[in-house]
């Protein structure tokens, strides 16, 4: 995706949502950002978004249910999950719902490398 893609960003902590949204927008993507799973499935519905980066673990509708939930009404989205609680207990429940897996902490260049990554397959799909 060239920079200028639209990024939704899903944290029920606000410092770890903010860092990211300020280091998507750094790289030149659109950012929007919500607190839950709840409220940026209703963000996302309203919008159309390239990318949606999700915490795995929130109250509520967590990253797996809202990945499977965008890609009902928007099956080319990309989704990638962002985890502290490391990648196998993601991909153990995980659906085809989710596209990646960003362990945290991240730094900027892997989280460009994970987008410019799924880009490249949404380009090919």
């Amino acid at each position: 995706m060239e920079a200028g893609g639209n990024i939704l960003v899903v944290d029920d902590n606000k410092s770890l949502r903010m860092v990211v949204s300020k280091m998507l927008s750094r790289l030149g993507y659109e950012v929007s950002s919500s607190d839950s799973g709840e409220n940026g499935l209703s963000i996302f519905l309203k919008n159309k978004f390239d990318i949606v980066l999700s915490d795995y673990e929130m109250p509520g509708m967590d990253g797996v249910a809202l990945a499977c939930s965008i890609k009902k009404s928007s099956p080319r989205t990309r989704v990638v999950i962002m985890t502290g609680a490391g990648k196998e207990s993601v991909f153990s429940r995980m659906s085809t719902a989710v596209d990646d897996v960003i362990s945290k902490p991240f730094t900027l260049a892997e989280i460009d490398a994970t987008i410019q990554n799924l880009s490249g397959k949404a380009l090919c799909a």
